[in-house]
């Protein structure tokens, strides 16, 4: 009888994530004012823009937001910076740096978009002095190092809160608050999709998975915030495999000998890793079979138990399609063949149009789905 796979994303999907484009709006105007720029917003839309381009990871995005009104508040003082208080300053401009162009002149195809983004802007400013410019390389280059970051531990305040803020990093809370995620978060599943979605797990040869780019929990000695699994236990689906970036982190790290991050998606090792867990494999086991396909270093036949299987993926970011397209061209490689399908899940028009490009099927809610007919 054959598999089937449903591989989730999280936020967008699962989750409507109110907590992190609330928090970095929040804290994109708190930069803004400690800089001397009180009337700088960011818009939905904005944001939208940044996840059609791949940077879907607000640590990347505040950082670029930084380092834009940086720039853009150095053409009237040159010597403002940002520091680890951020404490709001007297005004120095009422104007507000165009996100927009940006956004415009950005390229997609970057893992670490802090770092793309960091030369971009010196190569297109070349006014900025040798200070300003170790400066943007202090925000941008450091953006998801929380014990080195000027931006990410507000962010990462609000979206867990002040106590566990203090209790994953070990860091003294500066602004005494509640969760972003328990705040603003909310489910995009209604509970008779959900409930559904029960029914047809209830099939021995069907099987469901998160895979998310959100920080998750780790073994110890690894730093990684329980972000996926509160989305998780938030949307009723805690009983279900959850691969995030914490998990993917530590074994890229601790296991490999890799970058950290190299194992998001767009890797396939996302995917494929997500895959064996949904199979029962451990979780160590799963990501150094995932991993040893990746390196074209497989034992073929743990894999043919896929031959033949559908693997569905529901995404909302196109990063997310192309890692389920990289799996199955592993896959095929060793001679096992799946058949794949694509499900984007948008609203905004920016985030579909991204979507299209990859997408076999596009839907506007995760409630627009018949779980039986795909």
């Amino acid at each position: 009888m054959t598999l089937i796979f449903y591989l989730f994303d999280m936020d967008g999907v699962l989750l409507h994530p109110g907590g992190y484009h609330q928090s970095l709006q929040d804290s994109v105007k708190k930069i803004a004012k400690s800089l001397g720029a009180p009337n700088i917003k960011l818009s939905s839309d904005q944001i939208a823009t940044f996840e059609a381009l791949n940077i879907t990871n607000e640590w990347d995005s505040l950082a670029i937001c930084t380092a834009l009104i940086l720039i853009h508040v150095w053409k009237f003082n040159a010597d403002i910076r940002l520091d680890n208080f951020i404490k709001q300053t007297q005004m120095v401009t009422p104007s507000q740096p165009n996100f927009d162009i940006f956004l415009a002149n950005y390229s997609k195809n970057s893992d670490l978009p802090g770092h793309s983004a960091y030369q971009m802007l010196i190569n297109e400013h070349h006014w900025l002095d040798s200070g300003q410019r170790n400066h943007l390389a202090e925000i941008l280059l450091t953006c998801r190092d929380i014990f080195r970051s000027l931006t990410l531990p507000m962010h990462q305040e609000r979206i867990l809160g002040s106590q566990i803020f203090e209790d994953v990093y070990g860091l003294q809370p500066k602004i005494n608050q509640d969760s972003y995620l328990l705040s603003y978060d909310r489910p995009a599943m209604n509970q008779e999709q959900t409930n559904a979605l029960g029914e047809w797990l209830n099939h021995p040869n069907h099987c469901a998975g998160i895979m998310t780019n959100r920080p998750s929990a780790t073994p110890n000695g690894h730093i990684s915030p329980p972000e996926a699994e509160l989305g998780a236990k938030l949307v009723g689906l805690e009983y279900l495999p959850i691969l995030g970036s914490g998990l993917l982190n530590w074994y890229a790290v601790e296991e490999s000998q890799e970058n950290a991050y190299i194992f998001l998606k767009p890797n396939p090792v996302h995917a494929l890793g997500l895959i064996q867990m949904c199979l029962g494999q451990a979780n160590s086991m799963a990501l150094k079979l995932a991993s040893d396909l990746w390196q074209e270093k497989a034992n073929q036949e743990l894999w043919q138990l896929l031959g033949g299987a559908k693997v569905v993926i529901f995404e909302d970011s196109a990063k997310g399609l192309q890692c389920g397209i990289a799996a199955r061209d592993l896959l095929k490689k060793i001679g096992v063949d799946i058949e794949l399908t694509l499900v984007g899940v948008a609203q905004n028009p920016i985030k579909m149009n991204a979507l299209n490009e990859f997408a076999d099927i596009t839907v506007s809610s995760i409630n627009d789905i018949y779980w039986h007919l795909l």
